[in-house]
């Protein structure tokens, strides 16, 4: 499936009327900046890079598939269906859920949300319109998108990704002009960067650097979140204590925000 025009706008343009979607869910958020907030999830199927400790290896390739959607918020109560999904019926799925329970935002995740373009620039202004929060969880590596959906976003959750950790050589250059483009957009913006026993000290050190230089202006504006690396499939070089103590205070001598947050989520069993 491709970003193709399904209907055309008053103005012409190309309006699409699906999205790829794996799941539509109510959860607590359990990592950085809203960690321990409630958000309804709808996971955006396709992801362009391919880190060795993903969890969500059924929404990497993007093409039609199984659909999950929850009814009532926190019940797991699944009704299974096939993607792509309809705007208006994505937006049915949410608002069930929103206005059974009270929740802060909306999480656009995946996979990478911005890899599907304008469908996710539509889907953030419909929620938007609706006055619902909208957050996008993003590897950084899509300026072009993030630019063109900024108006329908609220914040932004970076990752900068460390080639020692997650197995793939993501552009320091395109990830630094991306969080660059989240703060000229206005959007609140945070980094999320994995840590593991195997981070590369220089990696590292580069990451934050790239932090302090993009907010050098308000150095508190953006604040990091070190994620200890939580094992799965073939990642299992989760970090020691000493070594997640060290990173922070290597962190801390370059930027003035930087805390540590594991997947809590996964702490407290919710899956």
């Amino acid at each position: 499936m491709t970003d193709a025009v399904t209907s055309p706008s008053p103005a012409g343009a190309a309006v699409p009327r699906d999205v790829l979607i794996t799941e539509i869910f109510s959860a607590i958020q359990g990592e950085g900046a809203l960690v321990g907030e409630r958000q309804v999830f709808v996971r955006l199927t396709g992801c362009n890079i391919r880190c060795n400790y993903c969890d969500q290896p059924e929404a990497l390739e993007r093409r039609p598939g199984p659909c999950r959607i929850e009814q009532t918020p926190g019940s797991r109560d699944w009704i299974e269906t096939t993607s792509p999904l309809a705007m208006e019926d994505v937006m049915e799925a949410v608002a069930r859920l929103w206005d059974h329970t009270p929740h802060h935002s909306i999480s656009l995740t995946g996979g990478e949300p911005l890899l599907q373009g304008s469908r996710l620039e539509r889907l953030a202004g419909l929620m938007t319109e609706r006055g619902w929060p909208v957050m996008v969880e993003t590897n950084g590596t899509l300026v072009p998108a993030l630019r063109r959906a900024a108006p329908g976003l609220t914040y932004v959750s970076m990752d900068i990704k460390l080639p020692s950790v997650d197995g793939e050589l993501v552009a320091p250059t395109t990830q630094s002009r991306f969080l660059a483009q989240a703060l000229a957009s206005g959007l609140t913006t945070w980094v999320k960067i994995v840590i593991s026993a195997d981070t590369d000290v220089d990696e590292f050190d580069a990451a934050i650097d790239l932090v302090a230089q993009a907010s050098s202006d308000m150095p508190e504006a953006v604040e990091v979140f070190l994620q200890p690396l939580s094992a799965f499939g073939a990642a299992t070089a989760v970090p020691s204590p000493t070594q997640v103590l060290e990173l922070q205070a290597r962190a801390l001598n370059r930027h003035p925000r930087v805390r540590v947050i594991p997947q809590t989520h996964k702490a407290i069993g919710q899956l």
